[in-house]
């Protein structure tokens, strides 16, 4: 029998009974929704508003204009939308949203309407609409800036011939003669010098019949970004822009033009930077028992390493400028890093990897940002088919007081993550002279799995790591989703610390889970990493703790407890519920329900491509539930307030956009219950649908959610395998082991 194989006495179950749907009747816009002590103050405010904008209209193109539509902290969530106004009533769309409210498109000529419609407008949705918006403005230069100075964004950049390098997002008019108006001015902005193309994109090739080894990163010589770029604007409006601008003056130059909704510096990717002890020997493949692991670093330089080496991608960057100390230390503890550091409590599991040499040592020799992403895009295509966890220890760095926005990096990883049906494992990022507070893109990649760092306590994960940044991430992101020991020795023999490290191990891990699981998806493995960490509550430097809880591995179920997985397309506008999870015997004492429930739920978002405010445009809410001595449903996991809270309150008490859901409890004193059965239930909601060319809930396509429910007894020990044999015996047939190769035997 391979070595690496160890055989499961409880494998994680597999739920294979549906949910029972049930539709939510919408509810209208009534008198109630009117806030009648500021409608006359806000009539008059918006009027004059209006007024301004007709009689000194900001840039304009094909006789439209943006505005921003600032609303009350009362009135932001979706419920509130300023349709009535924008949409229903002049055919003015909303098309991008902020984050106090929306940005709409104005044509010039509806002014004086929407000037006598605020001022006077009687219906009750025009009046409740009016008492919501706290006051509307012209799109200006701070917005586009993200509150920075043109010298600030200019001086954030990466430098290029003839300038620095910048994303632009393209101003998102709906209607198609503006965004020509929008073309047209980029076109001569380039003519002029103002802007300058960004050429030399990298891609990987290989001619047709060549072999693997023969695959070539080369140069797209005069890729001519703009022109690029305006061809697919004139088709989508959320269109990016690559450009290099000469001087700051000529930032300042593309916005008054109102053809941009967003600029960002482009930066460098770089990496982010025990007791002493032989050096553990080299592990021996084992194709069968070993998965793969895709690292995306400094490359693999140690010879003694080379056997675990199942592919190599082209390079990105020469072997001279590779940053060849970090990729040698995190590849081995990809690998094997329990044996580079027996002294701590690290599963023993052992992968393979898959080897792309992409990052520098130094900054002159990063890659920047539109060449990584191309690279990382083709080294993925290639090899996503049997690589399915991509260890990134790299970040791109960001200044403290950048805006919190969904960076590019992080939202192109999630496009790639989510196209190819990838994990990646991201470090959170290390603190330095220029920030101390907030997480390193792609750590902020809605797809990956993000990793800070904590210290030891003994053998076993202890508080947070000092050195390693914080979350949380944009728009209400709960980042990390895990931490682990970030000082770790690895090739090279001595301690080093660093989220890069925690990434690593954490790795191993998540390869492992794929590799066991019958059916697994990037989210069911997160899903069941999370759902088995140490922690009940979220923490912005440790989020939910550390994997592999009480040393199981994630796809077994521990002495005491049971775990089930499923996964499901729910439509919104519907609740779901699974009703019929039974209650064990090992749950109730003296009458109540007794021990710890966890429940994580993972939604496959709808999100929105500029980026900025509002990133997610879809939402999951998900408990367990009981039922009560009276009758009435309670909820053991999950407090269902999101749907109710005033929605600033919901964002920062329960990040209620946040795709994870993951709620977990312990009920040391009981719980008085009555039935046999315990239930899930689950829903999607909507918001800024006109982003996406949808107008109601009924129209958004089924999104996918991963699930991982796990009932634990007050006491392992005394339970023993007899909560997992209860529910397995009685659910019957509507459970299979979600483990490879594995049949649930029950104790009768």
């Amino acid at each position: 029998m391979p070595s690496e194989f160890r055989p499961v006495l409880n494998p994680v179950l597999s739920l294979k009974r549906g949910p029972q749907p049930t539709s939510v009747t919408g509810r209208g816009v009534t008198e109630s929704n009117v806030r009648t002590e500021r409608l006359g103050t806000q009539r008059n405010l918006l009027a004059s508003r209006f007024a301004s904008l007709r009689q000194s209209p900001p840039a304009s193109h094909a006789g439209k204009i943006l505005v921003a539509v600032h609303m009350f902290e009362d009135s932001l969530a979706p419920t509130h939308e300023p349709d009535a106004l924008f949409r229903e009533t002049l055919n003015t769309p909303l098309v991008a949203p902020l984050s106090d409210g929306y940005l709409a498109e104005v044509p010039l000529h509806a002014l004086s309407n929407l000037e006598e419609l605020v001022a006077h407008g009687t219906h009750v949705t025009v009046r409740a609409t009016v008492s919501r918006i706290r006051d509307i403005k012209p799109y200006a230069i701070d917005d586009v800036l993200g509150r920075r100075s043109p010298e600030r964004v200019w001086e954030s950049a990466i430098q290029a011939d003839g300038g620095h390098i910048f994303t632009a997002w393209l101003a998102p008019y709906a209607d198609g003669s503006a965004r020509e108006s929008v073309a047209r001015q980029l076109l001569e902005l380039k003519d002029q010098g103002v802007i300058l193309p960004l050429n030399n994109l990298v891609s990987i090739t290989r001619e047709p019949g060549s072999d693997a080894d023969q695959l070539q990163v080369q140069a797209s010589p005069a890729s001519q970004s703009i022109v690029r770029a305006v061809r697919e604007y004139r088709q989508n409006s959320y269109t990016k822009l690559q450009f290099i601008a000469r001087d700051a003056g000529a930032l300042v130059q593309l916005v008054a033009s109102g053809a941009v909704f967003r600029i960002d510096p482009v930066r460098p990717v770089v990496a982010a930077e025990v007791p002493t002890a032989p050096d553990p020997e080299r592990p021996v493949p084992d194709e069968q028992w070993q998965p793969i692991v895709g690292i995306i670093d400094g490359g693999l330089f140690a010879r003694s390493y080379e056997p675990m080496v199942a592919w190599r991608a082209p390079s990105l960057v020469a072997d001279v400028e590779a940053n060849r100390t970090h990729g040698n230390r995190v590849a081995s503890l990809a690998v094997h890093g329990s044996a580079w550091n027996p002294h701590l409590d690290l599963p023993d599991l052992t992968c393979r990897i898959g080897v792309a040499q992409a990052i520098a040592k130094e900054l002159h020799g990063a890659s920047t940002r539109p060449d990584f992403i191309s690279y990382l895009r083709s080294v993925v295509a290639r090899h996503h088919g049997d690589t399915k966890v991509w260890n990134l220890s790299f970040n791109e760095p960001v200044h403290g007081d950048d805006p919190l926005e969904m960076s590019e990096l992080g939202h192109e990883l999630r496009k790639i993550a989510r196209e190819y049906g990838v994990l990646p494992i991201v470090s959170i990022g290390n603190i330095d002279s220029d920030n101390s507070q907030r997480l390193c893109p792609p750590a902020d990649c809605e797809a990956a799995l993000s990793v800070g760092g904590r210290n030891a306590d003994g053998r076993a994960p202890g508080d947070a790591c000092t050195v390693c940044l914080p979350g949380p991430g944009p728009d209400g992101l709960t980042k990390p989703e895990l931490a682990w020991f970030s000082t770790l020795r690895g090739l090279g023999g001595t301690a080093d610390t660093g989220s890069s490290y925690a990434a690593a191990v954490t790795s191993a891990v998540a390869a492992h889970t794929f590799h066991y699981l019958k059916s697994p998806t990037p989210d069911l493995v997160r899903a069941l990493l999370i759902n088995t960490s140490d922690r009940d509550v979220h923490d912005p430097r440790i989020g939910w703790g550390s994997p592999c809880n009480g040393a199981a591995m994630p796809w077994a179920c521990p002495d005491g407890s049971v775990t089930m997985v499923w996964t499901a397309d729910l439509r919104a506008g519907y609740w779901y519920y699974w009703d019929d999870i039974p209650i064990p015997p090992e749950l109730v004492h003296n009458g109540k329900l007794k021990g710890r429930v966890a429940l994580t739920a993972i939604l496959d978002p709808v999100v929105s491509e500029l980026g900025s405010a509002n990133y997610f445009s879809t939402r999951l809410q998900v408990a367990l539930q009981y039922t009560k001595p009276d009758g009435k449903t309670g909820n053991l996991a999950g407090s269902m307030k999101e749907d109710h809270a005033p929605e600033q309150e919901a964002r920062a008490e329960w990040a209620k956009w946040n795709p994870i859901r993951h709620h977990a409890a312990s009920i040391p004193n009981g719980r008085a219950f009555r039935g046999e059965k315990l239930r899930v239930c689950a829903r999607v909601f909507g918001r800024d649908l006109y982003q996406h060319g949808v107008v109601n809930n009924s129209e958004i396509s089924p999104s996918t959610v991963a699930f991982a429910l796990t009932l634990s007894a007050p006491d392992s020990n005394e339970s023993g395998s007899g909560i997992y044999n209860s529910v397995a015996r009685q659910l019957g047939t509507y459970v299979e082991s979600a483990v490879n190769d594995i049949e649930v035997s029950i104790e009768q």
